[in-house]
């Protein structure tokens, strides 16, 4: 029955998705054949932790026969086929080289992946979905899409394999997100530009890319070569309306970029964005002025230190409320997070529950504000200041209220 659910929602979900834009250039299905060796990138994002971090993997004719072999025994029909190097093949070497019983860790229903590295075990609505690329790979046809099992993919590609998430009540599914990038470089107290998108829809149902505003970006230093707990250095960034952040740093490094929204329900909005920076020692120009002497020069700001590489985003404020008095209308929540909360912001939007506009911030857990006839929508959230930054919340349920 878990499975029966898992294929309904994929099947679902697969529907709403018509045509793509690729990123960084197309598909093909004239693949190279199996015997020429390709190399690509892999990366595996769970729910809430990366399983696999980007990973280049070396395919070649020997290779992928072995993964036939492997992983078609394990199944009543074979998933994998020698004609072409596919997106499964690539995961397939990566879960071989990890595991004693890779058929066991890595299973297939329909095409797509079932379970990886044991990560099953979440509920049905749950399902892994992939992109080549940044995008969703389509045959010749422009219509009929991939599966995991039949998708070609050639060198340099990168396959991005994510959980996904489909909500049987309202019919939709969490979207892919993904920076403008997959590794940046700059320099020490250098600013770089980072982009965060996702998938939408337009009026046609085709998918498109649009910018994620106001988002939280967790940056952290990378230690995913370092043995054991190693203290990560860690803070937060917000985008603009055109989903960017200006990110500086003044310790040469490499650092991981994270991001992820959540619905109110605490359900996926969007499947976990990854990407490096690599920060390099920038050579200071060469002057004639003497050095200062040591005394004299001002250490550089310290980051922070922390034990782990996810910081905690603040609770959703809940049982919001209006009331209704005439033309006043008083707004007021519960504030749930056991962290101190620096302020919440309100949003109101009028006939519709889109476009809101602010309404007020404040550091109270109410508003009152006059509004002319009419009805409308509030929303709120909450957000801490941490390193001159807003770390925001998720946002609260929608209410309406009318005015007479």
């Amino acid at each position: 029955m878990k499975t029966k659910k898992r294929f309904i929602a994929l099947l679902l979900s697969l529907a709403m998705i018509i045509s793509i834009f690729v990123a960084d250039g197309e598909i093909l299905a004239d693949t190279k054949a199996a015997n020429d060796s390709i190399t690509v990138t892999l990366r595996v994002e769970d729910s809430s932790k990366t399983l696999v971090p980007p990973t280049r993997i070396t395919l070649d004719k020997d290779t992928v026969a072995t993964i036939n072999d492997t992983f078609n025994a394990s199944v009543e029909t074979p998933v994998l086929e020698t004609a072409h190097v596919t997106a499964a093949h690539a995961l397939a070497k990566y879960i071989s080289d990890q595991s004693k019983t890779p058929a066991s860790d890595l299973t297939f229903a329909y095409g797509n992946p079932a379970s990886i590295l044991g990560q099953d075990t979440l509920d049905a609505s749950y399902f892994w979905s992939f992109r080549v690329n940044n995008a969703s790979p389509v045959a010749e046809d422009g219509f009929t899409q991939y599966n995991f099992t039949s998708c070609p993919v050639q060198d340099g590609d990168s396959i991005v394999v994510f959980r996904q998430y489909y909500n049987a009540t309202t019919s939709e599914s969490s979207s892919y997100s993904y920076f403008d990038k997959e590794s940046y470089e700059t320099g020490v107290n250098e600013k770089v530009s980072v982009t965060l998108k996702k998938e939408s829809f337009d009026e046609n149902w085709n998918t498109v890319t649009i910018p994620m505003s106001d988002q939280n970006i967790v940056i952290a230093m990378d230690n995913t070569a370092a043995p054991g707990p190693v203290p990560a250095i860690a803070w937060m960034a917000t985008t603009d309306k055109n989903g960017t952040a200006e990110l500086s740093f003044n310790k040469a490094g490499t650092y991981i970029l994270l991001s992820s929204s959540m619905n109110a329900d605490g359900t996926p909005a969007t499947s976990r964005a990854y990407a490096k920076v690599t920060v390099k020692t920038t050579q200071p120009p060469a002057s004639t002025t003497p050095a200062p002497p040591a005394s004299a020069v001002t250490p550089p700001p310290t980051i922070p230190q922390h034990h782990s590489c996810v910081i905690k985003k603040p609770v959703v404020p809940r049982k919001i409320k209006a009331k209704v008095k005439k033309k006043k209308v008083t707004i007021s929540w519960k504030k749930t997070d056991v962290i101190d909360i620096d302020g919440f912001e309100v949003f109101y939007s009028k006939k519709n529950k889109k476009n809101f506009k602010k309404l007020s911030v404040t550091k109270k857990t109410k508003v009152t504000k006059k509004f002319k006839k009419g009805k409308y929508f509030v929303k709120c959230r909450c957000y801490r200041l941490q390193n001159g930054n807003k770390i925001y919340s998720n946002y609260s349920k929608i209410i309406s209220f009318k005015v007479k």
